[in-house]
Formats: C-alpha cells, sequence, structure tokens
C-alpha cells in the first residue's frame, strides 16, 4: 500500500495524544509529514502526518485493512471512525477506543452510539456514567438501532 497520510487530528486519535504532542513531534522531527494548502486555516496551512511515521506510537496492529479504515475515517467516514475504534478495542486500548467511538458518534454513527453506551455503562475506557451510558443509548435507538432499542427494553425504558 502507497504513504498514507492522515490530518495532525487524526494521527492524535491513533496515538492517544493531544494534537500539540503530534505537532511537537513534527517540529523535533520525531515523525514526518507534509504541509498542505489549507485557505480555511489562519496561517493558510495545515500538517498531513505520514502514518508509518507514527505507526510505533499506535497499538493496534496495522494492517491493510486497518490502514484503509483510518483513510477512510480521516476523509470524514462515520462508519470507518467507528470501525478504527472497534480495532482498539479488539487491540483492549480502550481508552483510545472511546476517543473514536465519540468522534463517530457525533458524526450520527448509530452503532458508534450503542458501542459508547456500553463504554459508559461499564467503565470501559472511561469513567463510569450510566447517565451518559443511557443518553447515547437512546440517541442510538432514536436511530433505529434495535440492539440500543432492546437494550432500553431490558434496562424499563419505553422506546
Amino acid at each position: 500500500m502507497s504513504p498514507v497520510f492522515v490530518s495532525t487530528q487524526t494521527a492524535a486519535l491513533l496515538t492517544g495524544k493531544s494534537v500539540r504532542t503530534v505537532h511537537n513531534w513534527l517540529e523535533s522531527g520525531v515523525i514526518m509529514g507534509k504541509a498542505v494548502s489549507a485557505a480555511h486555516i489562519p496561517g493558510g496551512q495545515m500538517w498531513q502526518i505520514d502514518l508509518s511515521s507514527i505507526a510505533a506510537n499506535v497499538q493496534t496492529e496495522m494492517t491493510d485493512e486497518f490502514l484503509e479504515c483510518v483513510r477512510r475515517a480521516d476523509a470524514g467516514d462515520a462508519k470507518e471512525t467507528n470501525n478504527v475504534g472497534t480495532y482498539f478495542y479488539k487491540s483492549g486500548e480502550y481508552k483510545i477506543a472511546v476517543g473514536w467511538f465519540e468522534v463517530a458518534a457525533k458524526k450520527g454513527c448509530a452503532d458508534a452510539m450503542d458501542l459508547l453506551s456500553m463504554c459508559y455503562i461499564n467503565g470501559i475506557g472511561v469513567g463510569k456514567s450510566h447517565a451518559l451510558g443511557i443518553q447515547w443509548l437512546g440517541k442510538a435507538a432514536a436511530l433505529g438501532h434495535s440492539v440500543a432499542k432492546a437494550k432500553l427494553l431490558a434496562l424499563g425504558f419505553e422506546v
């Protein structure tokens, strides 16, 4: 597969670090990137990070399939954003997975909302919060997610 470049925000999500940390890595030469024109940003440019240069800081297997999911997630695909979160979840990197689920859920992905509710209800990768868990479950159910509806019914909520 050819080199994959992602936004600094995606690089931060992949590594579980802040955007500032990613910028510090760039400035110090620890990772590689390229400046791209971005008229909508003050200064007119933004950075794209070479995914291979952060691979050592990504806590999941970097398969071609995973990289394709990351590329599509970086382009804004909510379903693929959720899929990247699932890779991290399966790798036991729950805190990083929750970050991906939150991004996907905020983009309207009902599957991510359901997974995020499970994380909050059980305190997986995030502080336990039944209220936030039920809130995300309700949002997924409102979008027609059948599993979320069944979970709400099992918890005694009307759907």
